[in-house]
């Protein structure tokens, strides 16, 4: 009751105008700064994360690594001979084989479809 007739008779009084804007809570300023104390946050854990010392009983395996030849330094010329070689080389293979049935022997097809169209 005393505030109020304080304001009622004094509506410019320096001290309430300032008690006042303190009151005021600005919610801009609110969210940035819960904005950064976010930021601030995760700098920290960051900075946490990269200082730590790394445990040493990870063992890291890298799988065999086959190098790859470089095909643009490789004339075409050059390329197209290789490739036309091992195309040669798998047909004389191919041709070492008799017939169709030896290479359904090896797989076991043809007797497990030979069975099959006796019996129907």
């Amino acid at each position: 009751m005393i505030k109020w007739l304080h304001h009622l008779l004094n509506p410019h009084c320096p001290d309430c105008k300032e008690e006042r804007e303190d009151s005021k809570v600005c919610e801009s300023c609110e969210t940035l700064k819960a904005q950064l104390a976010l930021s601030n946050h995760e700098k920290e854990r960051l900075l946490n994360r990269l200082l730590e010392k790394p445990n040493e009983n990870q063992v890291t395996s890298t799988p065999d690594v086959k190098p790859l030849l470089p095909s643009s330094g490789i004339p075409w010329r050059v390329r197209r001979q290789a490739l036309e070689s091992e195309d040669r080389e798998k047909a004389k293979l191919l041709k070492t084989k008799e017939s169709v049935e030896d290479l359904e022997k090896e797989l076991g097809i043809a007797e497990e479809a030979r069975e099959s169209a006796g019996k129907s």
